[in-house]
């Protein structure tokens, strides 16, 4: 094949978009409403940013719970009454508390890319958390589920 073909179908295939193109990182949003997070479970890939929004609203904050990440993943804490994001990339379950507020439930858990800790989450949640940090069992649990149907 001469050299012009070749570059002729490149070109036709370029200008008809059959390139092959990395996918965009996406943002997603966790609105702190009243005493709860929504959504309050959130599945990205590794890459994707997610961020906290309407957090001065009643002086909300987004702290990640101790032994809850996956290992590797960088812990975070966030200032009361300030937006704020993260940007994981550590595949794995990272669970995370308002702490103003815990003791209405308002917390929530981002799945990174495949869920490959939950059930050390779980084991460790189970044994470890104690009073109002105990509420997360019940969102881990929706995930463990989850991934047992895929």
């Amino acid at each position: 094949m001469k050299l012009s073909s070749v570059m002729s179908i490149l070109a036709a295939l370029f200008l008809s978009g059959a390139c092959i193109t990395a996918s965009a990182a996406e943002t997603y949003e966790i609105n702190a409403e009243a005493r709860v997070f929504n959504p309050d479970i959130v599945y990205i890939q590794p890459g994707d940013s997610v961020q906290w929004v309407n957090m001065a609203v009643g002086g909300h904050d987004s702290v990640s719970i101790e032994g809850l990440i996956p290992e590797g993943a960088q812990p975070w804490r966030s200032q009361i009454g300030e937006n704020f994001g993260i940007t994981p990339t550590v595949e794995g379950v990272y669970a995370y508390v308002c702490e103003p507020h815990i003791g209405f439930g308002m917390m929530g858990v981002i799945v990174v890319g495949k869920p490959g800790n939950i059930d050390a989450a779980m084991a460790f949640a189970q044994e470890k958390l104690q009073g109002p940090y105990r509420r997360i069992i019940g969102k881990l649990l929706k995930v463990q589920q989850a991934a047992a149907q895929k």
